[in-house]
């Protein structure tokens, strides 16, 4: 029998609100090398939507620089970052990068003694290594070969799940009970959903959203908008109520 759509938990997202108080974390978070990496990760895992088995095996050579001349439909140019990523199914899909997330990732891969995108003989190296020693912490430099390798998925899982952690403890010192107990249950998982419904509800035609996320069927991109949808009835809703209550 043939398969339906997967089905998508898109209430495993966080808030616009929520991200801003994650964001803000991280910037307050001490500069060592793991928080660089996690800083570089999830940055890369919000502004992409990749799954976390696919960040983890990307790597330097993936990274692109491309250069769209206008065309019938946009008489603009237009160049910038896309990451090849490989999917289910081995399906290959070419996702763009924001160039603030690049220059990010850049200044990771300097630290880690590897260069940037283009420079010659560390293509091989993947995008997020073992945690590096470069020139920003003041301690010396991994050997040439371990600067080329990869973590395991579990290994960023792992960090980013008691990096969230931490967050809803901060949370609930607040007296925020229910934002730090959905903050307590988020994984990296969450990451991809939040891209999905902060990208869609701001503007995102649904059809690059589903290829960016590689899904395979357009009713599984559906389900974010269903969020968004109900995300703009709470707004009337509210609007209404205070209006009536005058």
């Amino acid at each position: 029998m043939p398969r339906g759509p997967v089905k998508v938990n898109a209430g495993r997202s966080f808030t616009a609100t929520q991200w801003a108080f994650i964001e803000d974390r991280l910037r307050e978070a001490k500069p060592t090398p793991a928080i660089q990496r996690l800083r570089v990760a999830m940055h890369l895992l919000y502004a992409t939507g990749l799954r976390l088995s696919e960040v983890v095996t990307e790597r330097v050579q993936d990274l692109q620089w491309v250069d769209y001349p206008s065309d019938a439909q946009d008489d603009e140019s237009l160049e910038g970052w896309v990451l090849t990523v490989i999917g289910k199914g081995q399906k290959e899909r070419d996702v763009p990068v924001p160039q603030g997330v690049v220059d990010e990732l850049m200044i990771y891969l300097f630290d880690r003694g590897i260069g940037t995108p283009t420079t010659l003989g560390n293509g091989r190296a993947y995008l997020l290594g073992k945690t590096g020693r470069g020139p920003s912490n003041g301690a010396r430099r991994q050997g040439p070969k371990d600067v080329l390798e990869g973590i395991a998925a579990t290994t960023l899982y792992d960090q980013l799940k008691a990096f969230f952690s931490r967050c809803a403890k901060e949370l609930l010192k607040d007296g925020d009970q229910k934002g730090a107990a959905r903050l307590a249950k988020a994984s990296t998982h969450w990451l991809r959903h939040t891209h999905a419904s902060h990208a869609i509800a701001g503007g995102m035609p649904i059809e690059i959203a589903q290829q960016n996320l590689g899904h395979a069927s357009l009713a599984t991109t559906t389900v974010y908008v269903k969020t968004e949808e109900k995300r703009r009835m709470k707004a009337v809703k509210k609007f209404w109520e205070a209006r009536a209550g005058r």
